[in-house]
């Protein structure tokens, strides 16, 4: 691995003094909340017809923007705040195993590196039936008792935890491996803590998909954090993912990701997300837990935009925009978190076969919000 991650950096570095992906903007003036006009190309004098237009991404993507974060602040009602403190907080959090591997002056010379897990068991759309309170056997019999739609709980995502925890700890000693452990799987923290998770025990058991998606993400609220987000499943992966993130850190930048690389149809739904499964961040540049709560408020309210404006076609509904069902999570990404994040940097990495038709323009709109973004093809 540490082959690979010298051939990225070397690979960044040369992308860099190429300035590939600059395109000579001002990243510096970039808001949130700003609506660009559409880019214009000049033409004339090269055989062109005048000028072009193009469609820059908040064109075609809503954001949830700072008037919507104060409607929030101001609409919100006690019951609701309470609702939400159900599902995103946390009842306990174990803060010794993790740390206790580093000599505290050494601990306290470094930045803080987190790999933040999310743990729970639910089916994940809203019309699905609820399941039993689990336990251990019957999350190992899960399948055998009918009760397992795609993967095994136990299988897919707990016995990973199990069989390469020790393994991640031993490659990399200095970082946190954080666990968000839904609150019906209490009986698991022992073990987890055990082997050197720093559990997290949430209020909520989830309701489906969500709230348990989201909190993972919870981790970027710690200032001067780094945060590497996996999927429990991906656990035995997780030193690549880990190297990416280090390496943003070492370029300056915010974010690394991989967008959607498909060319899926976008005539009925769009499916596009700039940001697939795991990534990494720094922490401390937005408040995560607020803009979650504002996301499913504004949702709940009906004035959460669930369109994306495609060039040719108009308005087209968003795919996987339903709370509490699979993907809401990726659609908060897009909508909250990708533009708060982009501002400091995106290094992307980009799959040699991306064939998506709407990624030029997403490319296009992390360079202009930091000319210093870079890509990478693997």
């Amino acid at each position: 691995m540490v082959g690979w991650a010298a051939m990225m950096e070397a690979a960044s570095d040369f992308l860099t003094k190429l300035r590939r992906l600059s395109l000579g903007r001002d990243g510096s003036k970039f808001m949130l909340e700003c609506k660009r006009s559409a880019s214009m190309i000049d033409m004339e004098g090269e055989g062109g017809h005048g000028k072009h237009s193009f469609v820059s991404w908040t064109e075609i993507f809503p954001v949830l923007d700072e008037s919507m974060m104060e409607a929030y602040r101001s609409g919100v009602t006690d019951e609701e705040r309470e609702e939400f403190e159900g599902w995103f907080g946390v009842k306990t959090q174990d803060w010794k195993t993790q740390d206790a591997r580093l000599d505290k002056a050494e601990a306290g010379l470094r930045k803080r590196h987190i790999v933040s897990v999310s743990l729970f068991w639910k089916h994940v759309n809203g019309g699905d039936p609820e399941l039993p309170v689990p336990d251990r056997e019957l999350l190992i019999d899960a399948r055998r008792l009918g009760l397992v739609k795609r993967f095994s709980p136990w299988e897919c995502y707990i016995e990973p935890l199990f069989l390469h925890s020790a393994e991640m700890m031993r490659r990399h000693p200095e970082v946190t491996f954080r666990v968000y452990l839904a609150a019906d799987l209490e009986f698991l923290a022992a073990e987890l803590a055990e082997l050197g998770w720093e559990v997290c025990l949430m209020k909520s058991s989830s309701l489906r998909y969500c709230p348990g998606g989201f909190w993972r993400f919870l981790a970027l609220e710690e200032a001067d954090a780094l945060v590497t987000v996996v999927d429990a499943d991906r656990i035995g992966q997780a030193s690549g993912d880990i190297e990416r993130t280090e390496l943003m850190a070492r370029l300056g930048l915010s974010l690394w990701r991989v967008p959607g690389y498909y060319n899926a149809d976008t005539s009925k739904e769009v499916r596009y997300r700039p940001i697939l499964g795991g990534f990494g961040a720094r922490g401390g540049l937005m408040p995560v837990r607020e803009c979650i709560e504002a996301f499913v408020w504004h949702w709940r309210h009906g004035t959460l935009p669930l369109t994306a404006n495609i060039p040719g076609r108009g308005e087209v509904p968003m795919k996987f925009a339903n709370w509490p069902d699979y993907g809401f999570d990726e659609w908060f990404q897009l909508a909250a978190m990708y533009p708060r994040l982009v501002p400091g940097g995106t290094l992307s990495f980009i799959p040699a076969d991306a064939r998506s038709q709407l990624l030029p323009v997403d490319i296009e709109y992390v360079t202009w919000a930091n000319p210093r973004s870079e890509l990478v093809y693997f």
